[in-house]
C-alpha cells in the first residue's frame, strides 16, 4: 500500500474512533452539530474584530455584548392600550357600577325636585309684596344651597368612580400583558397608537397630542400584541 493511501486510511480510522468515543461519553451539542450542516456552533462566545473587539455571547437566553445588564438584545412588543381600556370600561361589570351610581344620584336629585315642587305648590305665584315672601325665599334658598352641595358631591363621586375604574382597567390590562408577554417570550412592551388610527378631533391641540402619543412611525405588524391581550381579557 502506498504511503499516501496508508495515511488516508489512518485518518479515516482516527475520525471514526473519535466519533465512537464521543457517542460513548454522551453526545454533546458540539457533536450533534456535525450531523446538522445548517447549525453553526455551539460556541461559548463570538469575537467580532475591530478597533475595539466586540464579544457576543449568550446571556440568559438573550444576545449579550457587554458586562452591563442593559447590554442585551431584548424582544419587543406593543399594545394599543386605548382600545383595550375603552373595551374594558364598556364591559358589563364596569357599566353596572356606573349605572348603580347614576341611579342613586338620580334618586337623590328627585328628592330635591319634589321639595322644590312642594314649595312652589305651597306658595304659588307669590310676589315680593306678600308678607310670606321672605319666608318662601328663605326656604327656597335653603333647597337651592343644598342642591348645589349635592351637585358638587355627585360630580366628585362620579369622578372618583371613573378614576377608580380607569386604574383598575389599567391594572387588569398590565396583568394580561404580563401573561401574553410570558407566553410569547417578549421582554419589553410599549403602549402605542397605530399610525392608521384616525385622530378623531377638529382641535389643533388634540391633533398635536395625537401625534405626540404615537411613538412608532413604522413598525412590523408582528409586534402588535393588542389582539392577544384582548383575548386574554376576554374582550371583543
Amino acid at each position: 500500500m502506498r504511503t499516501l493511501d496508508r495515511s488516508l486510511v489512518l485518518i479515516a480510522l482516527a475520525v471514526g474512533l473519535f466519533a465512537l468515543l464521543q457517542q460513548r461519553e454522551g453526545t454533546t451539542s458540539a457533536t450533534a452539530s456535525f450531523h446538522n450542516p445548517e447549525d453553526l456552533g455551539p460556541a461559548a462566545k463570538l469575537i467580532l474584530a475591530g478597533e475595539d473587539p466586540l464579544v457576543v455571547r449568550n446571556e440568559s437566553g438573550r444576545i449579550g455584548w457587554g458586562e452591563q445588564p442593559t447590554a442585551r438584545a431584548w424582544s419587543m412588543g406593543a399594545v394599543h392600550i386605548g382600545e383595550i381600556i375603552k373595551a374594558k370600561l364598556q364591559s358589563e361589570g364596569y357599566q353596572s357600577e356606573r349605572d348603580d351610581l347614576e341611579a342613586e344620584l338620580r334618586e337623590i336629585e328627585a328628592e330635591f325636585t319634589t321639595r322644590a315642587e312642594a314649595l312652589q305648590a305651597e306658595y304659588g305665584e307669590i310676589t315680593e309684596d306678600d308678607p310670606k315672601f321672605p319666608e318662601a325665599q328663605g326656604r327656597m334658598q335653603v333647597v337651592m344651597q343644598e342642591y348645589q352641595e349635592f351637585a358638587q358631591m355627585a360630580q366628585g363621586r362620579t369622578s372618583e368612580l371613573q378614576t377608580q375604574q380607569l386604574e383598575r382597567a389599567y391594572r387588569e390590562m398590565t396583568e394580561a400583558v404580563e401573561v401574553v408577554a410570558d407566553n410569547k417570550n417578549v421582554d419589553i412592551v410599549f403602549r402605542f397608537i397605530p399610525t392608521a388610527e384616525p385622530f378623531g378631533t377638529n382641535m389643533v391641540e388634540q391633533a398635536m397630542l395625537q401625534i405626540q402619543l404615537r411613538p412608532f412611525l413604522r413598525y412590523p405588524d408582528t409586534i402588535d400584541l393588542t389582539d392577544a391581550v384582548m383575548d386574554e381579557l376576554d374582550l371583543k
